[in-house]
């Protein structure tokens, strides 16, 4: 396959326009994003190049105006690279290997096209007409379009009772979870934490950063009381913000760092941790570094051998920074299948019928926090207490959700885990999981 090429105006969704545009900093997200993007959308996902520019990139970029047509993108299989220029700012992505995926700034290595993901088979059960209804329903764009529904998945029981997909995504098509990618790092820390090697919520990080050798400027802000467990339920009170905007902590960290663990510790601290609920990428990225730094293997290995094996996923591709630690805060891609599988987990151990993760662990992690007063928050899951999220839905249910519309929704006493992934142009259009979750539930009639 030879070299693609397409020329494309291009902005982040509500947070670049015409006005933004001056300064190396937009222009670094920019072709950051795009050619991040575009290298994992061709060889990770497998989609075609059009595809991922046309429903992910250019909806992200509708705000350029006049400056539509100065970005360009290629994307050489050759080399395992996917490429954007803008304004004389430029920007690479290349691909790492088949287990780790795409990396922003580093030079690709030639691979094979992105196979489809092995689709092991779920035990199918019955399903009601109004099941296939409710996830159709999900499909449907509304006026203006941008909601790009890709895959619906929904299981019961532990049995598969519908799935959807929009051509040319199918069962076998590996789907970035973007945050969703927060909860399952979570996850990994409390398996390895479970082996008994050396790793805990407990963990002072200032202690272990030093204790790995880390530069000054990531350490001496910290406060000695910080821990692990503050970062993964988003209270470790460092200045860190996540915004979505040129110049910003989150966006300066994505895609213009190649360590991307150090943003947040560079912030400093604002406020004593445990006190006070924020939402950070960079709690998660440092989190990932010092989890990934207990290993005694590759992390990719370790994924494979302690999670994934055990689970029967095959399709999972967990992809690092350019510094090689995993971005724990937005870059993982499966098949819907197996992301119902990961739902399963989390309800498995809800219920304390898991052999791999804990009933204990896991109803700690999505109890509500007392850093947060509206109790949206536990251990990296999102949660429904008093209805936050989903107003007269059960306050039991918890989800992983990430950027664009990802869901891995449990619904633990009805036994039931609603996976939804898409390209949704948020905020102007919403993913319509308020009405998924509604219509199967209705569907299915509560309690199995």
């Amino acid at each position: 396959m030879g070299k693609i090429k397409v020329a494309a105006g291009l902005c982040l969704a509500g947070a670049l326009g015409w006005a933004g545009w001056q300064g190396m900093d937009a222009a670094e997200v920019a072709t950051g994003y795009s050619a991040k993007q575009l290298c994992s959308g061709v060889f990770v996902a497998g989609l075609p190049a059009r595809f991922v520019i046309e429903r992910d990139i250019l909806p992200r970029m509708a705000l350029l105006g006049p400056a539509r047509g100065l970005l360009d993108l290629s994307v050489d299989a050759g080399s395992g690279e996917a490429r954007a220029s803008l304004l004389g700012v430029s920007a690479r992505a290349g691909v790492q290997g088949p287990a780790t995926g795409c990396s922003l700034h580093r030079d690709g290595r030639a691979v094979p096209p992105a196979q489809p993901a092995p689709a092991y088979p779920w035990p199918e059960g019955e399903a009601p007409a109004a099941l296939a209804q409710a996830v159709d329903a999900a499909f449907a764009e509304p006026a203006g379009g941008g909601r790009n529904t890709l895959a619906v998945a929904v299981a019961r029981g532990g049995r598969l009772l519908a799935e959807r997909y929009l051509a040319p995504v199918d069962a076998g098509t590996r789907l970035q979870g973007w945050s969703m990618n927060k909860s399952l790092l979570a996850t990994w820390v409390a398996l390895r934490s479970a082996d008994g090697k050396g790793l805990s919520l407990a963990d002072p990080v200032r202690q272990r950063l030093l204790a790995l050798g880390a530069p000054p400027a990531t350490t001496r802000d910290l406060a000695p009381g910080l821990t692990l467990g503050h970062l993964l339920q988003m209270e470790s009170g460092l200045a860190f913000e996540e915004r979505y905007a040129p110049g910003s902590d989150a966006t300066t960290m994505l895609y213009r760092r190649d360590a991307m663990w150090r943003e947040a510790p560079a912030t400093g601290q604002a406020r004593p941790p445990g006190a006070h609920f924020s939402y950070s990428s960079g709690d998660s990225n440092l989190a990932a570094y010092l989890w990934q730094q207990s290993l005694d293997a590759d992390y990719a290995d370790w994924v494979r051998e302690h999670f994934s094996e055990p689970l029967g996923i095959r399709s999972l591709v967990p992809e690092a920074d350019a510094s090689g630690t995993q971005v724990g805060s937005s870059y993982s891609y499966m098949t819907a299948r197996d992301w119902l599988r990961v739902g399963q987990l989390w309800l498995d151990a809800w219920h304390g019928r898991s052999a791999l993760l804990s009933r204990e662990w896991l109803r700690e992690a999505v109890a509500p926090r007392p850093s947060d007063p509206l109790g949206r928050y536990g251990r990296s899951f999102w949660l429904n207490t008093g209805g936050a999220a989903f107003p007269g839905q059960p306050e039991s249910l918890f989800y992983a959700g990430g950027n664009a519309g990802q869901y891995v929704l449990v619904v633990p006493e009805e036994e039931l885990v609603i996976v939804r992934l898409g390209l949704t142009d948020e905020p102007r259009v919403q993913p319509g999981m308020a009405a998924l979750l509604a219509g199967v539930r209705e569907a299915l009639g509560g309690a199995p």
